[in-house]
């Protein structure tokens, strides 16, 4: 919004040159209408000036404010505030939005929506009550380069989540397969034809849940590149695994 002219407290208009001249001479008028004549650094003169009729200090709309003891759940108003890695009742986003900016928008005190603007998460109250938070964003829970016999440490308990979904890299290409997490041993395949068409080809890999949820182990991986017995896959065949609500 620009700043067209400057008025007093008393809406009289006292700059109505053009905006660059007001915004030049805005010291000059600070300590010719005002008593903040000796304030050091930045000049407060906000009091004194209208936007199109409404006073600059009403204009709050951009104002980040603080969230209530910490905690999500304690938001009950419509703004744009900030949170931490520490607020409590945060959703589970990935390590790239631990802190960020959020959008509330309220009805009234028992019902409204979070938006959590990095990870594109969402938080509703309904009636009263805090609903599960929802995202389509995939959350990073692990990559680098698995090879059979490895163990890769997750970023966060595979119960979180309704799917996972994994990067295969196996000599039929790299693949994307989604899985859900109901389950404790998860087969990934890939399914191919070979170069002239006259087979099916396919490579499926073994990862097991371990007890703590947060690692599981990549016991096998076999290829078949269309003959009766399928040999295993002793090369990376797995580089990034995420989660998705």
């Amino acid at each position: 919004m620009s700043i067209k002219e400057l008025q007093d407290v008393n809406g009289t208009v006292i700059h109505p040159i053009t905006e660059m001249a007001a915004i030049a001479d805005a010291d000059k008028l600070v300590n010719t209408t005002s008593t903040q004549n000796n304030i050091a650094g930045i000049k407060n003169f906000v009091d004194g000036i209208n936007i199109k009729g409404v006073p600059l200090s009403a204009i709050d709309s951009m104002k980040v404010k603080s969230i209530p003891n910490n905690d999500i759940h304690q938001i009950n108003q419509s703004g744009l505030y900030y949170y931490y890695s520490k607020t409590a009742n945060r959703p589970l986003m990935d390590i790239s939005y631990l802190n960020g900016y959020l959008l509330a928008s309220f009805g009234d005190a028992d019902n409204g929506i979070l938006l959590f603007i990095g990870g594109l998460t969402t938080m509703e109250k309904f009636q009263g009550k805090w609903r599960k938070a929802e995202t389509n964003t995939a959350m990073d829970l692990w990559s680098g380069g698995a090879k059979v016999g490895d163990t890769l440490k997750l970023a966060a308990d595979v119960n979180n989540f309704d799917r996972l979904r994994f990067k295969l890299t196996t000599p039929l290409g790299n693949d994307y397969v989604e899985r859900s997490t109901n389950k404790s041993t998860f087969w990934l395949t890939q399914v191919g034809l070979s170069g002239d068409g006259g087979a099916i080809r396919a490579a499926e890999l073994t990862l097991d849940r371990m007890d703590d949820q947060k690692a599981m182990k990549l016991s096998k991986a076999l290829i078949n590149n269309g003959s009766s017995k399928a040999d295993p896959l002793s090369d990376v065949v797995l580089t990034k695994v995420e989660g998705l609500k």
